[in-house]
């Protein structure tokens, strides 16, 4: 039995090494590294002329959004000249400990170069960050001029780059809306000090953000929101809540309804009497039926009285 397996593993793996054909060779060191390199720092600095020698005369590129007609070298250096001059602090740089490789292949006689890179800096007319991870595939010839290239990155932010130049409506900002008076009257619910009455406005998925006095993106239930403010209540008494300007409702498009406020709220240490009237911002998001979604609200308890 035992003289059987062995006969059949290694039937197997001389059938698994009969599968496995080589076609050509991958290099971390190549000459035609060193001219990605000098082409990459070339269009970062917006050297025209070194690109233009770098290539050849049929050279054609591609990003993910050009699947039907590639890019030439006149449109290649005009991206090169905008952004060496409008991106500041930029830079293509290898990304964390990557390094390029360069895949020589047998049967097609060609010869790729493949970069894993990040790109880094942020547009001095719109202040739009353009950091995004940059992988690029070069073809170079046998004479070391650079045939093709074709670049994978970040398209969703190049075109946030681009919308950046124009003025773009997102929705509409109304003065007076019925989601207006749904934060009035939470707010003045706040006043009878009363729990159930004031946990009425809200649902119970609605997420509260105390943005000065937790990690990012972290939130309270509403259970968590009313414990602390049952605890506050207990040294403080909420004396008044009056609106600081005027409520708007931002309407965005495809994006829900928010309702931004300011308000001064006056409070009264119950032992020591001293009374402190302080300044709070609150952002109430509601969902499609008009229910608060999510409270961020901007609160230091520093100010509250001693």
């Amino acid at each position: 039995m035992k003289t059987k397996l062995t006969l059949a593993s290694l039937i197997l793996c001389m059938v698994l090494s009969a599968q496995k054909k080589k076609n050509g060779t991958i290099y971390i060191e190549h000459p035609a590294m060193e001219v990605v390199d000098e082409f990459n720092t070339a269009f970062v600095s917006g050297d025209l002329e070194k690109i233009k020698s770098l290539v050849s005369d049929d050279f054609k590129w591609r990003n993910s959004t050009m699947r039907e007609k590639p890019g030439t070298l006149k449109q290649l250096l005009g991206r090169s000249n905008y952004l060496s001059k409008n991106i500041k602090n930029f830079e293509i740089k290898h990304y964390g400990g990557s390094y390029p490789d360069a895949f020589e292949y047998k049967k097609d006689n060609v010869l790729d170069v493949m970069t894993y890179t990040w790109m880094t800096g942020y547009d001095k007319n719109t202040g739009v960050s353009l950091n995004m991870p940059r992988y690029a595939s070069f073809r170079v010839a046998e004479n070391g001029k650079i045939l093709s290239m074709n670049i994978m990155d970040d398209q969703v932010l190049w075109n946030k780059a681009y919308d950046a130049y124009d003025t773009t409506r997102n929705g509409v900002i109304y003065k007076d809306h019925p989601l207006v008076s749904k934060v009035r009257l939470l707010m003045q619910s706040y006043l009878t000090k009363d729990v159930d009455t004031i946990k009425s406005h809200y649902t119970e998925s609605t997420a509260f953000y105390d943005v000065m006095n937790s990690e990012l993106n972290e939130y309270k239930t509403l259970e968590e929101e009313f414990a602390d403010f049952s605890a506050y209540m207990e040294v403080f008494d909420l004396l008044e809540i009056n609106e600081s300007g005027y409520p708007d409702v931002l309407d965005y498009e495809g994006d829900g309804s928010v309702v931004i406020s300011w308000w001064n709220m006056k409070f009264k240490n119950k032992k020591s009497g001293n009374i402190t009237t302080i300044k709070q911002h609150i952002q109430h998001a509601f969902n499609e039926k008009g229910d608060i979604s999510r409270e961020d609200y901007y609160f230091n308890p520093a100010q509250l009285p001693d």
